[in-house]
């Protein structure tokens, strides 16, 4: 990345113009307090709430402190849900009331009760979203200081398109550090702390990564990747998977990616070893001088590509999230001879249109123990399979009934205004739940948590619809992402500008994690 500074120009509000946001910030904050428990939920509780100045929000992300604080660090959209009068944007009272486009938020949750936005981080240039955010200590990092925290966002459209790089070690003082722009596309990168290695969509002119999509390829065009998740920093990354076959099948040396987001999904497993090259501790090497701009279709899939799964979704279905959970042991798998350990990836498809207005997306468990049919074992004949990608399946699905949400006040999921289906699932491998449960953002269905113990029978154990507020759109609340900390507490965001809750699992949910109490 190339050294950047950037100098984010503020405005100097006039007096009236100050008093009249004291006083809708006064109306909003009396709103917000007043706001009670969600009236729809199941074994679990707001513990916390902070709005996000109104800004539409994407992936919430959780780290500790070397002091062991603990903060939150909120992505967000463009846009203003509700505008302010007299703001192009929206006012950020951390800042002097300055006028400032949508960034990254930056909140103290060390009290998840009494969580405090201590910083806002606006895009560069207007017309940017910065959704995604990733962050590491410097103790990890290559190159990084010492007690210092470094965060990576993506910049989306805009003349600063591409990635930035922050030291937010002083959270009320970032630093911008370096900057990588001139890539269009960019959203929901991957960072491995230990090696620095960010695994970031995003393309100079065209789209490419799955076969048909490089230069010179004739045909459909397939989708663009969304975002790859790296298990190279797994609690468990040199572990065997559950049907290795040589010493590169272990849990680290794999990636899985999701594309598509909405239909005409895939999801790829990478052998992360054959995609890096020497001097990052891989295998691979160029088939020809171009092959990092126009590379050969041997070098997307097959034999010899670092592709090991290639998983195949509905037409009507996409690829936004692909979260891996390795190593389930089912008690009702254990009567039986074999494949009774399953590796899989939790699959979101987003929903993408208000009112339901489009077929229903869903969240897959899909099998990928079998991760492919080229050799044997992990398949289970004593010859090769017929097409060499046999292998991952869908083992079941998590899907929430609309008209369930007739049971409450609020009435149908599909006719609250904005977007129901999934979207999201969490990302931390080191979260108390992992392995056991699952949280699915699902819009106007709120948070979902899945016990996940037995894959091929996923059950419903808990969910937590939040509620629109003052600052919401006029389409209504829709619960955007989902992360889990390290601590167990569930994070979710509004994609329309209702906030941030910080929620805990209670009763016999909280039971499958926290035998003892939360």
């Amino acid at each position: 990345m190339k050294q950047h500074s950037c100098i984010t120009q503020r405005r100097v509000l006039r007096t009236a113009l100050f008093a009249a946001i004291l006083a809708i910030l006064a109306f909003n904050g009396t709103a917000l307090a007043a706001a009670a428990q969600s009236n729809e939920r199941k074994n679990m509780r707001r513990v916390g709430h902070v709005d996000l100045q109104g800004r539409p929000s994407y992936q919430p992300n959780v780290i500790q402190y070397p002091d062991g604080k603990w903060y939150a660090f909120a992505g967000t959209h463009s846009g203003t849900p509700v505008p302010v009068p007299g703001f192009k944007f929206l006012p950020n009272p951390l800042n002097k009331f300055a006028d400032e486009p949508n960034g990254t938020m930056i909140v103290d949750v060390t009290n998840p009760a009494k969580p405090e936005e201590v910083f806002h981080i606006p895009v560069p240039v207007a017309g940017g979203q910065a959704q995604m955010v990733r962050l590491c200590l410097g103790t990890d990092l290559p190159g990084g200081t010492r007690g210092h925290v470094y965060l990576l966002r993506n910049i989306q459209g805009s003349s600063a398109s591409g990635y930035e790089q922050w030291d937010v070690t002083d959270v009320k003082k970032p630093v911008l550090t370096k900057a990588l722009r001139n890539i269009r596309s960019t959203h929901k990168d991957w960072w491995e702390c230990n090696t620095g290695i960010a695994y970031m969509p995003g393309s100079k002119d065209s789209v490419f990564g799955l076969p048909g999509g490089q230069p010179g390829a004739t045909g459909a065009i397939p989708n663009s990747l969304h975002g790859p998740i790296s298990a190279h920093e797994h609690p468990n990354a040199f572990s065997p998977l559950a049907r290795a076959n040589g010493p590169n099948d272990i849990i680290g040396n794999r990636i899985y990616a999701a594309w598509g987001v909405g239909d005409d999904g895939v999801m790829t497993i990478i052998d992360r070893k054959k995609l890096l090259p020497a001097a990052y501790g891989g295998t691979w090497v160029p088939a020809t001088p171009n092959s990092l701009d126009a590379p050969l279709e041997s070098e997307l899939i097959g034999p010899n590509s670092p592709t090991v799964g290639y998983f195949l979704m509905s037409p009507d279905q996409g690829g936004h999230t692909s979260m891996p959970v390795f190593g389930l042991e089912p008690r009702s798998y254990q009567a039986f001879a074999e494949f009774t350990k399953r590796d899989i990836v939790l699959l979101a498809s987003e929903a993408t249109a208000d009112l339901c207005d489009e077929a229903p997306h869903w969240s897959f468990i899909v099998d990928v123990t079998v991760e492919n049919s080229m050799k044997f074992p992990p398949a289970t004949r004593a010859q090769l399979e017929h097409d060499p990608y046999q292998g991952p399946m869908v083992l079941s699905t998590m899907s929430v009934d609309p008209f369930s949400g007739e049971k409450f006040a609020r009435g149908n999921y599909c006719t609250r205004g904005a977007r129901f289906g999934t979207h999201s699932s969490e990302e931390n491998f080191n979260n108390p739940l992992y392995g056991k449960l699952t949280a699915i953002a699902l819009f106007t269905g709120g948070v979902r948590i899945w016990d996940i113990r037995e894959p091929q029978a996923p059950v419903e154990v808990a969910f937590y619809v939040p509620e629109s507020n003052a600052n919401t759109s006029p389409d209504g609340y829709m619960t955007n992402n989902v992360e889990i900390d390290d601590r167990g507490y569930i994070y979710v965001v509004d994609r329309n500008g209702a906030g941030l809750d910080i929620l805990q699992l209670t009763g016999k949910a909280a039971d499958i994690v926290f035998p003892a109490g939360p």
